[in-house]
């Protein structure tokens, strides 16, 4: 049985690949027999596979959140309408600024006719029609990040380090420090993303000030995110994928 979760990038991905790891038993794999499913890393997409028992589950990165829809449509419908490889598929996406009906709405429009009926952190089951015009089934999950409030994967991190009080002042001081150089800092911190890319990047630099030039695979395996209950609460129906 197959499962697979799209994300947005390299960090969502690792970061997804490290924690379904620690709680739920996934190891990393080869790809199964037909289903090598490539990534172009210079559009910056990735795919990796992962088993647990005789299950496989495949997260791969699209490339950003614009992407979706092409990725999907490139490389894994036509696996899906040919083979049915998959019986579950998520979607984990940032919030943004966004409101939650036009992520919806977008996915709807990106993902049909495979996927049609979404709904936010709630397996959904859907029908589609396979090329032998037989109709089949597959489960559907959209995870929006953060799920309470405006922002992206980078929020998420910042309140899951946040449960430590001494981590949460110093997280309280990036996010301060961030905001007062901002004004100086216009041309390289022009988006409210990227201010919020820098706020976890300064946190990681005074935790970790030895891995300051680490690749971000190894900042994001240094943290026991396993044990936060932010991200438990987050990602409690990814889990069942």
């Amino acid at each position: 049985m197959n499962k697979l979760i799209l994300c947005e990038g390299k960090t969502d991905a690792i970061l997804l690949s490290y924690y379904l790891e620690k709680t739920c038993g996934w190891t990393h794999r080869n790809a199964p027999k037909g289903l090598d499913i490539r990534a172009n890393e210079i559009r910056g997409e990735s795919a990796y596979w992962y088993r647990r028992e005789s299950e496989n589950l495949l997260i791969c990165g699209v490339g950003g959140k614009d992407n979706f829809g092409s990725f999907f449509r490139e490389k894994i419908q036509s696996v899906i309408v040919d083979t049915s490889a998959f019986s579950k598929i998520a979607v984990v996406t940032d919030h943004d600024d966004r409101a939650e009906k036009s992520i919806i709405d977008s996915f709807q429009a990106s993902l049909r006719p495979i996927i049609t009926k979404i709904e936010n952190e709630k397996w959904m089951p859907n029908s589609y029609e396979n090329s032998y015009k037989q109709e089949a089934c597959i489960d559907f999950l959209l995870v929006i990040i953060p799920s309470d409030k405006d922002g992206a994967l980078e929020i998420l991190l910042l309140d899951a380090i946040s449960e430590n009080a001494e981590d949460e002042a110093i997280v309280k001081r990036s996010i301060s420090y961030i905001d007062e150089i901002q004004p100086l800092a216009a041309k390289y911190l022009s988006k409210n993303r990227l201010k919020l890319k820098a706020c976890l990047g300064v946190t990681w630099a005074i935790q970790y000030p030895e891995k300051l030039f680490s690749f971000i695979d190894e900042q994001i395996r240094s943290v026991k995110w396993e044990e936060s209950q932010v991200l438990a609460q987050c990602f409690e129906q990814l889990k069942n994928i």
